[in-house]
């Protein structure tokens, strides 16, 4: 278990204390996994409630309807929480941050804590099939994601070292991109410039070497993104930064409202930007 390791967003943490609560009142010996789907339920993010809302799932039967399951036992303590772990759910968390890092994320969010929880089975007893395939549609996946602009104030730039990238600097952006976040963005970047874009921004370390991008107008007008933060520095300011300067730039060129697209950390976007999860169609 490397739970203690790991970053957990702010929603996650009231996931694992909704579940501890759970479990207390349940008088179970230790957390399992029908608690911390429970606490998914409760503490998770618009999209998780999306999905509750569009598969119909009504919660107080759900919580009437679990029952213990007391096979494997064994017991694990794991910090930051206080209460014991069975081994199921020690794999669902395994599981869960296993997802964060093939996504290339540091911090462990509800959505790979979900995700973990339906494709081990664990929702099997108390969601059909097609309400688990609304929630790993609607709330294990990236979303794109509304801002309204007219009252944007632009913000105290945390992370000083950004400017707009440079034709000398398209190579090295080029291959950062792809060493860090592989080559799906490399294309986007190549033909933005080649359009004279003038909406791409890095931001470099003290030697000069590129640790994050980000930009807008790349998909279409409008729109924000991609961005990255290397691995090594973030949750140090660096994507909150890079996020307002782009914001900045999209309300100087005359937009009121903006569209977030694809965005994985959705958590970061509310915090950072009060941004919106755009509902998704019926």
């Amino acid at each position: 278990m490397e739970l203690n390791e790991v970053k957990l967003t702010e929603q996650m943490a009231k996931v694992f204390s909704i579940a501890e609560q759970e479990c207390k009142q349940r008088e179970s010996r230790c957390l399992m996994p029908e608690h911390l789907f429970l606490g998914c339920l409760d503490g998770g993010s618009y999209p998780i409630k999306e999905a509750i809302q569009k598969s119909g799932l009504d919660i107080d039967s759900l919580k009437n309807s679990c029952n213990h399951f007391h096979e494997n036992l064994s017991l694990v303590i794991c910090e930051p929480i206080k209460t014991p772990f069975c081994q199921s759910t020690k794999l669902v968390i395994d599981q869960a941050i296993s997802y964060m890092r093939n996504y290339n994320q540091i911090f462990l969010n509800a959505g790979h804590v979900l995700k973990a929880l339906i494709k081990s089975g664990h929702t099997d007893r108390v969601l059909t099939p097609e309400q688990q395939n609304t929630f790993l549609s609607l709330a294990t996946v990236s979303r794109d994601m509304y801002l309204d602009l007219s009252g944007y104030c632009p913000q105290k730039q945390l992370y000083k070292n950004i400017r707009m990238v440079r034709n000398e600097d398209v190579e090295r952006l080029n291959l950062f991109i792809k060493e860090e976040f592989g080559a799906r963005w490399t294309e986007t970047i190549k033909q933005a410039v080649e359009r004279h874009l003038p909406s791409i921004y890095i931001a470099e370390d003290q030697s000069g070497d590129i640790i994050g991008f980000a930009a807008f107008d790349t998909h279409q007008p409008g729109y924000f993104g991609p961005m990255g933060v290397t691995k090594y520095k973030r949750a140090r300011s660096i994507g909150e930064s890079l996020l307002h300067v782009c914001l900045e730039g999209m309300l100087r060129k005359g937009y009121k409202e903006i569209i977030i697209h694809q965005a994985g950390p959705i958590e970061f976007y509310e915090k950072a930007c009060n941004a919106k999860v755009i509902p998704l169609n019926e």
